[in-house]
C-alpha cells in the first residue's frame, strides 16, 4: 500500500485523536486489557492538540488518496528523542502504514544519540516491527494502579516542586539516569503538580506527575517508596497510577502488598545510546 507522508497540522486534530482513541482502544479491547491511554475522544483531542501544536515535537500523518490514514509523533526535548504514539487507522492495518511512519521518525531523528519508545507488550504486531526497525527492549515495566493502604514515613517531606528545586532534580536526573530531561520537568512544572521528596537538608526523589504524563527518579526503591506514599496522601482522592520497571523486585512485591493492583505489561526499547539506571526511575508514556 502507498501512503504519503507529511507534517501534521492543526487541520488534523480531530482526525488524529480519532486514530489514536480507536486504535489504542481496539488493540486493548481484542487482548482484553482495560483501556487506558486515551480514556475518552475528547482527551484524545486533547492531547493531540498539544502535540501537533507544541513546537517541540514532530508530528507527521499518512494520507491514502487524501484521507489521513495514520499519524505518529517525536518527542524532541531531549537529546534523546522519544516515539509515540503511532497510530494507524484500524481499517488500513496490516497494509505497512506503521512501518512507513516509523520510518519517516527514525530519519527524522537520525543525529539524535538515542530514541525511545514505550510498547505494550501484549501487542505482538507493533513488537515486531519495532524489532524489525533496529528497537531492543531495555526495560521491561508493569502499569500499577490504585491506593495505597501505608502511611507517610517520617523523617522526609513530600511536598510541590518549585522552582528552585529544578537544578537539583535535572542533577538526580542525570545522575541516576545519565541524561538531561531539564524541559519536561519545567513543562510538568508549569503544567502538572510535580513533586519532590526531601531529607536532610537535599532532593532524594522527584517526580513529573504520579501517572503516565510523567516520569518519576529516586536515589534508591526506599526513596520512591516515600515519595509515592507522599503523593498519595498529598491527592488521597486520586488513584494512582504509574509505570513499574520489574528490576525493582522488592518495590513491586511491597506495591502489590500496599493494595497496587498490575493493570498491563509493557516495555521500553530503544535504538542508539541507552544507559541503565543507577537508581530508581519510573518511564512516562512516551518514555
Amino acid at each position: 500500500m502507498n501512503v504519503a507522508i507529511r507534517r501534521s497540522q492543526t487541520s488534523d486534530i480531530n482526525v488524529c485523536a480519532r486514530i489514536n482513541y480507536e486504535a489504542f482502544k481496539d488493540i486493548s479491547d481484542r487482548h482484553c486489557f482495560p483501556h487506558t491511554d486515551f480514556l475518552t475522544l475528547e482527551s484524545a483531542a486533547e492531547i493531540t492538540r498539544f502535540w501537533i501544536e507544541n513546537p517541540s515535537y514532530f508530528g507527521i500523518v499518512a494520507e491514502s488518496e487524501g484521507t489521513v490514514v495514520g499519524c505518529g509523533f517525536m518527542d524532541e526535548r531531549n537529546p534523546i528523542r522519544g516515539i509515540g504514539p503511532v497510530s494507524v487507522d484500524r481499517t488500513f492495518q496490516g497494509r505497512g502504514t506503521g512501518r512507513e511512519i516509523m520510518k519517516a521518525l527514525l530519519e527524522r531523528g537520525q543525529d539524535a544519540v538515542g530514541i525511545r519508545l514505550v510498547q505494550e507488550s501484549f501487542n505482538m504486531a507493533s513488537l515486531s516491527l519495532y524489532a524489525s526497525l533496529g528497537f531492543e527492549v531495555k526495560e521491561p515495566f508493569v502499569l500499577m494502579e490504585g491506593e495505597f493502604h501505608s502511611q507517610p514515613q517520617y523523617g522526609f517531606e513530600v511536598r510541590p516542586m518549585a522552582s528552585e528545586d529544578v537544578g537539583e532534580c535535572v542533577a538526580l536526573c542525570e545522575k541516576v539516569c545519565g541524561c538531561d530531561r531539564t524541559s519536561e520537568i519545567e513543562y510538568a512544572l508549569n503544567n502538572y503538580c510535580p513533586l519532590v521528596a526531601y531529607q536532610q537538608g537535599r532532593i532524594v526523589a522527584y517526580t513529573c506527575a504520579i501517572s503516565t504524563l510523567g516520569h518519576s527518579v529516586a536515589e534508591t526503591e526506599a526513596d520512591m517508596q516515600v515519595l509515592l506514599l507522599g503523593a498519595a496522601a498529598y491527592s488521597p482522592e486520586d488513584v494512582l497510577g504509574f509505570h513499574l520497571p520489574l528490576r525493582y523486585g522488592s518495590l513491586f512485591r511491597w506495591c502489590l502488598q500496599s493494595g497496587l493492583r498490575v493493570v498491563k505489561p509493557m516495555a521500553v526499547m530503544a535504538v542508539g545510546e541507552y544507559q541503565s539506571p543507577e537508581g530508581c526511575w519510573f518511564p512516562s508514556f512516551v518514555y
